[in-house]
């Protein structure tokens, strides 16, 4: 892919779950930009990821479409697919493409986000190789605040994002050694509280206290529970679910950025390499770490083995969250 001609259009679809849409863009990014004699055609396995990620700026490739659009494309030389075995992607696209547009991907050779971006060092990306909002994004965020409440006198104290993802049933992280529900409901609402106390912080909560419906189903994926946290009302922002990348771009605002390991979790340490704490991580998640040696949280291979093992967690992480609250009210 090194010893191309003057000019090559490459295509590549984006698929997954949001975070895997970002993550793959972040590189396809790095691509284009190393690669100056390279046109990028992006295409979107999803109807509700395309309309979502009009709201990034993708503005590093030629067009963003729907893989219908795929066939029409015929200048495309190659595709530089991630994630190439994904099921999904398969199913709902490679299989419904001509032999000879499918001539166009490399089906034996799964390039994985996470290696790319290690090989890269774009963990956390230089600011030429960030992603940030498209002019439609930068837009619509303030409104998203004016929805959800939030004044911009907020911003002048301590803040905390945190993210809920518990893991359930079968996906691509196992849900088997994680703390039950109820019970770090009823430790996060207490280590939050007095956090607030402490440091007259404000906590917006991401993926919580979202009631799933017809109308949000698709956006949401359903993975959000419907109850949130005991914290005091005018202490707390819930964020609606209403846009990923919107929601992650007002998320990296925050002082501290705190969370359940997930693709927006991995986002915002891409995005901002500092102030941030994973929270609780499931032990397959922690193995994968390990295995592709991602420099995500900062952490190393030994802390993160030390956070499965070790006491108290939740007490860790309240200190962990208080040092970095306290270095900003003091600097």
């Amino acid at each position: 892919m090194n010893d191309l001609p003057s000019r090559v259009i490459v295509g590549s679809v984006l698929h997954g779950a949001y975070g895997d849409l970002y993550e793959q863009a972040l590189c396809l990014k790095h691509y284009a930009q190393s690669h100056a004699n390279v046109e990028m055609r992006l295409f979107a396995a999803s109807e509700i990821r395309l309309e979502a990620f009009q709201a990034v700026d993708l503005s590093f490739a030629a067009s963003f479409l729907y893989w219908t659009e795929i066939e029409r494309q015929i200048e495309i030389a190659f595709f530089l697919q991630f994630q190439i075995f994904d099921t999904e992607l398969n199913t709902d696209v490679l299989e419904k493409l001509s032999t000879k547009c499918l001539a166009k991907f490399d089906r034996t050779k799964n390039i994985l986000p996470w290696v790319y971006m290690r090989q890269h060092s774009l963990i956390p990306a230089k600011s030429e190789a960030a992603l940030g909002l498209s002019d439609m994004g930068r837009l619509a965020l303030p409104k998203l605040e004016q929805f959800c409440g939030i004044k911009p006198e907020v911003w002048s104290k301590p803040t905390i994002s945190f993210l809920w993802r518990y893991r359930s049933g079968p996906g691509a992280i196992s849900a088997k050694g994680q703390k039950s529900e109820s019970y770090l409901v009823q430790e996060y609402s207490a280590m939050f509280k007095r956090l607030i106390e402490r440091f007259n912080a404000h906590v917006f909560v991401f993926g919580m206290n979202i009631v799933t419906t017809d109308a949000n189903r698709a956006l949401t994926d359903s993975k959000y529970p419907s109850f949130g946290l005991d914290l005091p009302a005018d202490a707390v922002t819930y964020m609606p679910g209403a846009s990923w990348p919107l929601e992650l771009e007002l998320s990296t605002r925050a002082t501290v950025c705190c969370g359940h390991a997930s693709g927006f979790t991995e986002a915002q340490w891409i995005k901002r390499g500092r102030g941030m704490v994973l929270l609780d991580p499931p032990p397959h998640y922690v193995a994968k770490l390990i295995f592709h040696r991602m420099p995500l949280f900062g952490l190393s291979n030994f802390s993160l083995i030390s956070a499965l093992i070790g006491p108290s967690s939740t007490k860790r992480t309240e200190d962990r969250i208080s040092e970095l609250l306290q270095e900003t009210t003091t600097s």
